[in-house]
């Protein structure tokens, strides 16, 4: 009997914590695609506790991401949300033009952490599920951690 192979959102995500301010950043490691020195991404950004929009309550979602790290250029490619619980979708958006990465904040982060190596909050592990990043995530925001 043949097997599938699973699929993307059946795999185990790695999700490094990148940055902590309105929303608690987690770089995906296991999406980066790199095309020399440019890498194309996802980064899930969970929300504060509570979040909602309409009538339904959200845990964040993803956002696609461009980064050139030798420019320090970011191009926004596309969003997707997450409703509590972990429904996902739809992809929306185009890819915007790429622009200079801001010091200090999440790009800045997700950049160090995908075209450097940086590790912050080094105390927190790399987590594998998106209900995982949540649980880690939202007491941070409510504290206002640092890296």
């Amino acid at each position: 009997m043949l097997m599938a192979s699973p699929t993307r959102a059946e795999a185990p995500l790695q999700l490094r914590l990148a940055d902590v301010g309105r929303f608690a950043s987690f770089v995906d490691l296991g999406s980066v695609e790199w095309t020399g020195r440019v890498a194309k991404l996802r980064v899930l950004q969970v929300t504060e506790g509570g979040f909602t929009a309409g009538a339904e309550e959200y845990w964040g979602g993803w956002r696609h991401e461009v980064i050139d790290c030798d420019a320090r250029t970011i191009a926004h490619a596309a969003f997707s949300s997450i409703r509590a619980g972990g429904r996902e979708g739809p992809l929306m958006g185009e890819q915007r033009p790429a622009g200079p990465i801001a010091p200090g904040g999440a790009d800045a982060a997700t950049a160090k952490v995908v075209c450097d190596g940086w590790k912050p909050y080094a105390t927190t592990p790399v987590v594998t599920s998106v209900s995982q990043a949540v649980t880690v995530g939202r007491p941070l925001i409510e504290s206002g951690a640092e890296p």
